[in-house]
Parts: structure tokens; C-alpha cells; sequence
């Protein structure tokens, strides 16, 4: 499958008019460089909430120049077809969400509501599938893109459906079935081995990280559409702004507080920013810069 990114599309296909990607160059295809060398273990590189995501930088040549070294690939420091191949091709430790990786190595189209899930999921766990939170927030432990919680009830939700969609794999990793009444309990610890090893496997698993895209779209998309039955004309900005608040502080308080700020001749940029203000306010004090900065960066980011 391709991935719409026509440079990194044109090296994959071995186009001799497409030149590697090296030093000077910038753009889209940098951004998936650099998302793609992130899931091998490059976690200095930019992800898409940084200025500099897009341009080709000397700590891109450095995890070229390292990665070409592990893999037994000719020492330089550019990004050309053979070494892109080889970058697909190799299973990537922390492999991440993302316009590149999901329909080259996940052969999985890259959709709209991809992309919101996306954005949220840099902010949950750098949008690797693999992340675990091991209860730092008092929510049992939380697991993958969009961090399924234990005390929420989510974690169960997204186990079910990896057992149920691929029972090979599921027996292969997790072995028994048992995990699944552990992730209804809030107070069982799910931060110890052998669940812990086991559930980095089950994140670090192909077909598990298809069944987490399945799971975070049907959610996403059904919140999409509830949203558009009291904001029917928002942008793209203003759907990926409402959808992240939802993840983050529960739908019914988002529609509340959006139809509270959406008054008559109201412009959008003004909605999203009294909304930004008040949810920074509901914020913990220690939480508010984070939550801020989130806010922020949804009402600006180039990528919508």
C-alpha cells in the first residue's frame, strides 16, 4: 500500500528521479522520516508537535548514520531506497502512529479520523502502540494509542476485542484468557510480570496494533458524528480541538462547554480559545501548563 507521500512513495518504488532525503531538505516526507526512525528506537527526533518536524537536521543524520550500522546497511547519512526498505521491512520496537507507518507497515489506509487519533495519541504516548502507564495516575494501568484505562473500564474494552478479532495471536502472546477478568478489576495490578511483558508484546503485535486502529476509529468516529449534532459546521481544526477534549475530560462536558461559547456570530478561532481558557482553569494547577500547551497546539498546528 502506499503511503500518499509521493517522496517516500517514488524511494520505496526505487524512482530514479527522487532524490534520498538528506541534509537541507524539508517537508512531509522528512516528518515520516523522522516518525519511522522514532519507532526504531530514536526517541530525540521530532514528532509532529515540533517546529522542526519537517526538516532534515544533523540528529537526523545521526540515527540514519546508527540505524545503517545495527542493520548491516552502507555507512552514510541520507535516506535512500534501500535503506526506507529496509526501515519497513524491520520490526519496529516502538512502532508509532502515523501517516507513514500505518499504511506501509500496517497496510492500513490512512484516514481522516486516523489523523485526529493521531494527534491525540502523540499527547497519550508519542503515539506508540506499545506504551504502557503503570498506574503513575492512579487509573490501574493504561495501554496503547489512546491509553485504555483499568479503573475506566477501557482497558477490558480494547483486550476484548484484541482476543476476540485474533485468537491466534492473542494465545500466542497472552496465553490464557485470565488478564481479561484482571482488567475489569481496578485493583488488581496488571504493572507487574508477567502482565506487564506480556501486554508490551501485545502492543508490539501487527495485528494487535490493527485491531487498536480499529477499536480508537469506531470510538472516534462515533464521537465525530455526536459531535456534529450540536457543531454541524465546524472545520477539521475545530473537530480534531472538540475530539481531544472529548478523550481527555469526557464528551458531555465538552458539548456543554462548546454550546456555552458558540453564541450567534461567534468566529471559531475565538470559540476554540474561550474553550482552551476554561478547561485550562478545570485543570489540576500542576496539570495546567501540559493541558495548555495541548490546547494550543490543536488551534495551531499546521497538520489540520
Amino acid at each position: 500500500m502506499l503511503s500518499g507521500d509521493t517522496i517516500i512513495d517514488g524511494l520505496l518504488a526505487g524512482d530514479a528521479a527522487v532524490n534520498p532525503l538528506g541534509p537541507g531538505a524539508s517537508g512531509p516526507a522528512i516528518g515520516n522520516l523522522h516518525d519511522l526512525l522514532r519507532g526504531h528506537g530514536y526517541p530525540w527526533l521530532p514528532d509532529a508537535r515540533a517546529p522542526y518536524y519537517t526538516a532534515f537536521a544533523s540528529a537526523t543524520s545521526r540515527a540514519i548514520f546508527d540505524y545503517r550500522r545495527t542493520h548491516a546497511l552502507p555507512p552514510a547519512g541520507h535516506a535512500d531506497s534501500p535503506f526506507l526498505r529496509d526501515l519497513i521491512s524491520s520490526p519496529a520496537p516502538k512502532g508509532a502512529i502515523g501517516p507513514a507507518y500505518v499504511p506501509l507497515v500496517l497496510d492500513v489506509p490512512f484516514t481522516p479520523i486516523h489523523r485526529f487519533i493521531w494527534l491525540t495519541s502523540l499527547f497519550e504516548t508519542g503515539g506508540a502502540f506499545q506504551t504502557l502507564n503503570l498506574n503513575t495516575d492512579g487509573c490501574g494501568l493504561s495501554f496503547g494509542i489512546l491509553q485504555w484505562s483499568q479503573k475506566a473500564g477501557q482497558l477490558h474494552r480494547i483486550l476484548a476485542a484484541c482476543h476476540d478479532n485474533e485468537p491466534a495471536e492473542w494465545q500466542r502472546i497472552m496465553q490464557d484468557d485470565s488478564v481479561l477478568d484482571h482488567a475489569k478489576d481496578p485493583a488488581f495490578d496488571l504493572t507487574v510480570d508477567p502482565w506487564r511483558h506480556r501486554l508490551e508484546a501485545l502492543g508490539a503485535s501487527l495485528p494487535m496494533q490493527r485491531v487498536q486502529l480499529d477499536v480508537a476509529a469506531a470510538t472516534y468516529q462515533a464521537e465525530f458524528d455526536r459531535i456534529h449534532t450540536f457543531a454541524p459546521e465546524i472545520s477539521q481544526r475545530a473537530a480534531a480541538f472538540l475530539l481531544d477534549l472529548a478523550n481527555q475530560f469526557g464528551a458531555p462536558r465538552v458539548e456543554q462547554h462548546y454550546k456555552d461559547a458558540a453564541k450567534p456570530g461567534i468566529p471559531e478561532p475565538q470559540i476554540l480559545k474561550s474553550m482552551q481558557d476554561a478547561f485550562v482553569a478545570i485543570a489540576s494547577p500542576r496539570f495546567r501548563p501540559q493541558v495548555e500547551a495541548r490546547r494550543q497546539f490543536f488551534r495551531t498546528t499546521p497538520l489540520l
